[in-house]
């Protein structure tokens, strides 16, 4: 129980019945549990959760399939974390209910935010035409000079493949010039 609580992950064990076997202090931030909690079904707690309704159905189903469940979820003061469910097995691997486990992501989540917004700020402000393509050949970004050289819209332009955007008789130089991008080395465009 110390080591659990000296985490500071938010862990909740549940019985097979769901009802609540034991809880870290961490997870009060998300699921509002007290010590009076100890044994009452998790269905009958108040959760922080935002647009996550699926709790109870998504630990029976654990339970029930022995396949653990992993999401990113919202709590009411705007912190996200990552929820897993796993079943709990006991030393003699005997499953005896579920774990469900939060890691606080929040700091990750700011993080990525500021790195899209910056990708997204040099993208509009870049000196030149750039299409970002998929692994798979399909238009993921554009540009902003990039619309303006092909004429383009960016609702037109996403999921198009690089034949979709010029005339068949530049295709082969866009098609060269990506191949030596992929190579490493300075496309001749």
């Amino acid at each position: 129980n110390n080591l659990l609580a000296s985490t500071g992950i938010g862990t909740v064990f549940v019985d097979p019945l769901l009802r609540i076997q034991r809880f870290t202090p961490a997870a009060t931030d998300i699921i509002n549990l007290i010590q009076t909690d100890l044994g009452r079904p998790v269905a009958h707690i108040a959760s922080n959760l935002v647009g996550y309704t699926d709790l109870i159905k998504d630990v029976t189903a654990v339970i029930d399939t022995l396949i653990p469940k992993e999401r990113e979820v919202q709590v009411r003061d705007g912190k996200w974390y990552l929820m897993r469910i796993q079943p709990y097995r006991t030393l003699e691997n005997v499953i005896e209910g579920a774990v469900i486990t939060f890691v606080d992501l929040t700091a990750r989540r700011h993080i990525l935010a500021a790195l899209e917004e910056a990708h997204r700020l040099r993208l509009e402000t870049i000196a030149e035409p750039v299409i970002v393509f998929s692994p798979s050949g399909r238009v993921v970004e554009f540009s902003r000079l990039a619309f303006d050289f092909l004429g383009y819209s960016a609702n037109q332009t996403t999921g198009l493949r690089a034949a979709d955007l010029v005339e068949a008789e530049s295709l082969a130089a866009l098609l060269d010039a990506l191949e030596q991008a992929e190579q490493g080395r300075k496309p001749a465009l």
